[in-house]
């Protein structure tokens, strides 16, 4: 979890930079090359993110099917917070590698410049409500790992 959040703001800083970089053309290279490598680690990020809550699900039901006396009910509410979570970070990776495509695009001559702006401004609103229902979903799933393994740590 503490990776998927300094993975997040890594991410949330080569965001801007991709912005910045548009404008003022910082990057040495070719400003393409920056898009990429931030696009790696954007992707892992969000990778991350979605794995570290399918892990936990998984374990979840695991967990459950060994207690059986604890019900269904927190499995189910692991489920609604991956209801919450998966769209809108599939939505803003989806917005994230089309803005960094037509950035190529727009840097080689092939398409508008509003094009980038607006994807990009899609983006970071996506990236901002994303991260905000990530964090959101971690503290829930969290205090669903808690009130599970109760009974366990009160017994120690």
């Amino acid at each position: 979890m503490i990776l998927s959040y300094i993975m997040v703001s890594i991410s949330s800083a080569g965001l801007v930079l991709i912005g910045l970089n548009h404008y003022f053309h910082f990057w040495a290279q070719n400003h393409i090359t920056l898009d990429l490598l931030i696009s790696i680690i954007f992707i892992a990020a969000e990778t991350l993110v979605m794995f570290f809550f399918v892990g936990t699900g998984v374990n979840i039901r695991e967990y459950l099917e060994s207690h059986p006396e604890l019900g269904k009910d927190l499995y189910q509410q692991m489920y609604a917070i991956k209801r919450k979570l998966y769209p809108p970070t599939m939505m803003v990776t989806i917005l994230f590698m089309a803005m960094v495509i037509l950035d190529g695009a727009f840097f080689i001559g092939k398409v508008s410049e509003w094009w980038f702006h607006g994807l990009y401004l899609l983006t970071v609103y996506y990236f901002y409500k994303a991260t905000t229902v990530q964090h959101a979903s971690f503290k829930e799933s969290t205090e669903i790992v808690l009130a599970m393994t109760q009974p366990e740590r009160s017994d120690s």
